[in-house]
């Protein structure tokens, strides 16, 4: 890592790190940790993918079932926090925000005639996330599915609120935040 960056080049190289992830070529910040609060008050946590990284709305985007209980939960209390490592090169990204289903149905319907086959697959399945399934091949597609699962697909967008760049090279650790003002990020060194 070069050591020599200031704030302002460091928000730049995370946002290229963040659009790098949600690329079809994937990086370690493709798959990130997503927390929300559970609707009975308990910390959630699962994997998502990073599918869009927009530096100029200071949003992230992955997609999901929209019979997931993580819906649920975005939609009783939307602030969510995400996590995502590179164990190689010994940078973590830590961010907070506020999650909501994004509306547009154009934007939606661009995200999934995008998305991969094998990925849209998970949308077909009978039954949602979650659902108990005596057999594990009960909850697969069914052959007799006529379905393409677009209406389980749901968009969710991130709009970020603070970026944490945590460096943990041996010897060299270091730390910045950057807040999102009212018209700008704003950057600051802090203690690893």
């Amino acid at each position: 890592m070069n050591f020599n960056l200031n704030l302002p080049e460091l928000h730049s190289l995370i946002w290229d790190e963040l659009r790098r992830g949600a690329s079809p070529t994937r990086s370690p910040f493709t798959i990130w940790q997503l927390a929300t609060l559970g609707l009975d008050g308990t910390p959630q946590l699962r994997s998502i993918v990073l599918r869009e990284a927009d530096a100029t709305a200071g949003s992230l985007c992955f997609h999901t079932d929209l019979r997931s209980p993580k819906l649920a939960e975005i939609r009783a209390d939307g602030r969510v926090a995400m996590l995502a490592v590179d164990l190689e090169r010994h940078l973590q990204l830590r961010v907070n925000g506020v999650a909501q289903v994004v509306q547009d149905a154009a934007r939606v319907r661009a995200m999934w005639t995008g998305a991969r086959p094998h990925t849209l697959i998970l949308y077909k399945t009978p039954h949602a996330p979650g659902t108990p399934v005596v057999q594990p091949e009960d909850a697969h597609v069914q052959p007799h599915v006529s379905s393409d699962g677009v209406e389980n697909f749901a968009l969710v967008e991130v709009r970020l609120e603070r970026i944490e760049w945590l460096d943990l090279t041996p010897d060299q650790h270091r730390r910045a935040r950057f807040a999102r003002g009212q018209d700008q990020w704003q950057g600051q060194w802090i203690a690893p």
